[in-house]
């Protein structure tokens, strides 16, 4: 009795005062029948397996995008996508299995009336741990969803449910350009080593 009662509390707590200038949004790019946005590959191919990944970026301004945390223990969420037919393959949802009120959050968006600015941000990890070292690499195998805006949910609603990602779209991943082998480097070497050696004689 004493759990309700303190729930509910709470629940008239953050309902008179919401969680100011903090936004949260479901890292999903399937959320019937608001948002349909699967991601592919340069060839065309819908993204599949724990070889692709994708993280929420986002801001209260268009020029400060950085990766969304999660609201109590500010951590990155980067999640794989799915596989199989259907909302598999081409699709990626984060579980959120995080403790109550630690969703992705946008911070200096005030819940339900301002707008975050919002980016999904997909790559091939077989490149890298994180899209900032994919693009370090500077070899492709990512890609980045056209920025939009969506209105967030409280972080600390008891009743709420964090924002779909209203506006998303489908993108692709830039094609993956190979690294010179060794060999071919060598190769391409040996004729200005032969003209050196000429020279020298």
């Amino acid at each position: 009795m004493t759990t309700i009662y303190i729930i509910s509390l709470m629940t008239l707590f953050f309902a008179i005062f919401p969680a100011r200038g903090q936004s949260s949004f479901a890292l999903r790019n399937n959320y019937p029948p608001d948002v349909n946005a699967p991601v592919f590959g340069s060839r065309g191919a819908r993204l599949e397996g724990s070889n692709y990944a994708a993280e929420l970026w986002g801001s209260a301004t268009p020029d400060s995008f950085t990766p969304v945390l999660t609201f109590v223990t500010r951590q990155r969420v980067i999640v794989p996508f799915l596989t199989g037919p259907g909302f598999g393959a081409g699709y990626f949802s984060d579980p959120e299995g995080r403790a109550f009120g630690d969703e992705l959050t946008v911070l200096g968006v005030p819940p339900g009336t301002g707008l975050a600015r919002l980016e999904v941000r997909a790559w091939d990890t077989r490149l890298g741990a994180t899209y900032e070292d994919v693009v370090a690499r500077g070899l492709g195998g990512f890609g980045e969803s056209p920025i939009f805006s969506a209105h967030g949910s409280n972080p600390v609603d008891l009743l709420g449910t964090p924002a779909p990602l209203l506006g998303l779209q489908s993108f692709s991943l830039r094609p993956v350009v190979p690294e010179p082998s060794v060999v071919l480097l060598l190769l391409l070497g040996l004729p200005f080593l032969w003209i050196r050696a000429r020279k020298s004689k």
